[in-house]
């Protein structure tokens, strides 16, 4: 699998259990996979977020056994999900400066992009994972 197809799998996975509302399809950056972090934020079309479909994913996601642990989460002011390794916010979400230099300074250079290798290689069994708790879409 290249690495536009690993980028993507997740969105396209989620997008055939249910339509997407959020465009932004990746979750590396195409040019450079180390400019951010891994993370896919989306939200179903006409699913609240109280919507048990969310839950499902969500374990789903937790129980995933990757190179990573996983999680899905969202924030009471903001209307979608993400799914993105744990470490991201393992510290509580910042209240300012930039999450990846934040990231990169605690881990260091070479750990950080490590962590996004591994997500690399996560990502496609992830979606499987999921693809497979949803089988009938």
């Amino acid at each position: 699998m290249d690495f536009e197809e690993v980028n993507r799998i997740l969105f396209f996975t989620l997008n055939d259990i249910y339509p997407i509302a959020t465009g932004r399809a990746g979750m590396l950056a195409s040019n450079n996979p180390y400019v951010s972090f891994p993370f896919l934020r989306f939200r179903f079309k006409d699913k609240g977020k109280d919507d048990p479909i969310y839950g499902q994913i969500r374990e789903t996601v937790k129980s995933f056994k990757g190179l990573l642990t996983w999680e899905m989460i969202t924030f009471d002011d903001v209307p979608n999900y993400l799914i993105l390794p744990t470490y991201v916010y393992s510290d509580g979400r910042p209240t300012s400066g930039d999450l990846n230099e934040h990231l990169i300074a605690k881990h260091g250079e070479s750990l950080y992009r490590q962590m996004i290798d591994q997500a690399i290689v996560d990502i496609p069994n992830l979606a499987k994972a999921i693809k497979d708790k949803f089988p009938e879409q």
